[in-house]
């Protein structure tokens, strides 16, 4: 079945709990860490992928942390999936038809690839505003 990846789900809530700062203020990973029980160590490392992706930005120095580079209104959560490298994808041969041994002769590709499409858009169309 469809699960969303415990990589992707950390993502959203840290996403979410830097879009809850006030205005001018700075999540730091530690922070993070803390409030959602994860380890400082994953929440580091994905932070740094979003940062990278730039959809955060870091503010080095004493009062450094991670702040959004646009409103959550325009964050889609394909695009944090994507930062993470956490493709959306159901079915394997819609990436790779060479590694399904069925491919030539599949009854069930075409329907799931319309779902695959449709899964997709509904990542574009989910903000990161809609889960504050």
């Amino acid at each position: 079945m469809l699960k969303l990846t415990k990589k992707f789900e950390y993502g959203l809530l840290a996403i979410r709990h830097i879009a809850s700062t006030r205005n001018g203020d700075v999540a730091t990973a530690k922070e993070i860490a803390e409030r959602l029980h994860i380890s400082h160590e994953l929440v580091s490392k994905t932070l740094q992928q979003m940062t990278k992706s730039g959809i955060i930005s870091s503010v080095q120095g004493v009062k450094g942390g991670y702040r959004l580079n646009k409103p959550a209104a325009d964050i889609s959560f394909s695009e944090i999936a994507e930062a993470l490298e956490e493709p959306i994808q159901l079915i394997e041969c819609d990436a790779n038809p060479s590694g399904c041994d069925a491919f030539s002769g599949c009854g069930i590709k075409q329907p799931l690839t319309k779902i695959q499409k449709r899964f997709r858009e509904i990542f574009d169309e989910a903000k990161v505003a809609e889960i504050l």
